[in-house]
């Protein structure tokens, strides 16, 4: 009788034990899981280790580009310090430790001077921006213990972006690959690879979860456009193209004379709100193809109708061809004239379909981010490993 409950004791302590080893097994698998998810942790399953040893990568930015990098890209948060004059970032991405340095604090003498591996980013939209981008290339000699250099530029909007040349490695410079903004002709997925322009972080559009975006409810516009209206531009056609096809109520059309660099936060939250409520955004062309705008609606499931045609510069006559690799869930027009047509199609469309819509190209975008996060760190890993 006694040995009979002792078995049935142990029987039913090895149960508990059994059960609990396969209740942190499952969770840690959902953990795992999420972290691969949050962009906080990326876990080593997907960047796996070329060997133990931690290597450090800094990355310092030197344009607001690199707060889409930092955030949307590569899902980071920031520590803020000193009115803004201090941002850092750390993520951890299998054996490679990532530290992010952003602000005006940051000058080549205040930055670790025993960095190896260097990811900077540098705007080089005008001639202004250029010397300063310079300053920071000619300075990388400096910096003794330095290996693996990959710049990530905001290239100028006509694609001339040549006077970067001398700096790369197949100059006997320091950089070993360029990520450029816009349809660089110098792009070869070799030593320059092109990346997106993103969202205009520096007039202070963050990023968006999906969970945060509403997708079910009915959206207050059919279509918008807010901008700039240069004189005689296809954007001039377009405003009266939708005048004509319907309402000011319908299609907001906000438009201003001269390009403002900075928001105020009224017009930033009035930004923000017409395209969280417009089922279409419009994105004519401005000094280049690509534009913000085509980002910040994606941000927000607002399908974008992109004008694809080219701008006068250097640019490939190809526009869009990173946007296009990845089969984009919008629309491509080369005329206003078509937009009439598209009113109508969307006018009788379902909400459903809207709603489907809209899920998708929030999916379609995270997934698109993510598939820039992997390019970029699978170059570095190979520049790293000297292949």
């Amino acid at each position: 009788m006694m040995c009979s409950r002792y078995v049935f004791l142990i029987a039913a302590i090895l149960s508990y034990v059994i059960l609990n080893i396969l209740i942190v097994l499952v969770f840690s698998t959902i953990n795992k899981t999420n972290l691969i998810r949050s962009g906080n942790f990326i876990s080593s399953d997907r960047y796996p280790s070329a060997g133990k040893s931690n290597i450090t990568v800094e990355i310092w930015g030197k344009a607001s580009i690199s707060l889409f990098l930092w955030e949307h890209i590569l899902g980071g948060t920031l520590k803020v310090q000193n009115n803004g004059m201090i941002r850092t970032g750390s993520l951890r991405m299998g054996s490679m430790t990532l530290n992010f340095k952003y602000g005006p604090w940051f000058i080549q003498s205040t930055v670790p001077t025993d960095v190896q591996h260097l990811i900077l980013v540098l705007n080089g939209r005008s001639e202004e921006k250029i010397v300063f981008a310079k300053h920071w290339l000619d300075y990388l000699p400096n910096y003794s213990r330095l290996k693996t250099l990959i710049v990530i530029l905001l290239g100028n909007e006509q694609c001339d972006n040549n006077w970067i040349m001398k700096y790369m490695k197949s100059n006997s410079g320091k950089i070993d690959v360029l990520f450029t903004t816009y349809d660089s002709p110098l792009v070869d997925d070799k030593e320059f690879y092109q990346w997106p322009l993103g969202v205009a972080v520096y007039r202070g559009f963050r990023n968006f979860p999906i969970e945060d975006i509403n997708v079910k409810d009915k959206r207050r516009y059919l279509c918008n456009f807010v901008g700039t209206i240069y004189k005689n531009s296809s954007r001039s056609k377009l405003r009266r193209i939708v005048d004509s096809a319907t309402t000011n109520k319908r299609c907001p059309i906000i438009g201003r004379k001269t390009w403002l660099p900075k928001e105020t936060q009224n017009s930033l939250d009035q930004y923000k709100r017409t395209l969280e409520e417009s089922d279409l955004t419009l994105c004519p062309v401005g000094q280049n193809a690509e534009c913000y705008r085509i980002y910040e609606a994606l941000s927000v499931g607002s399908m974008p109708i992109i004008e694809d045609q080219t701008t006068l510069g250097s640019c490939d006559k190809n526009a869009f061809r990173l946007l296009k690799k990845y089969n984009p869930p919008f629309l491509f027009i080369k005329d206003w004239g078509q937009l009439p047509e598209i009113i109508r199609s969307e006018m009788a469309l379902p909400q459903s379909a809207k709603k489907r819509r809209r899920s998708h190209i929030l999916k379609w975008y995270k997934e698109f981010k993510e598939s820039m996060k992997d390019s970029l760190i699978n170059v570095l890993k190979s520049k790293m490993s000297g292949t």
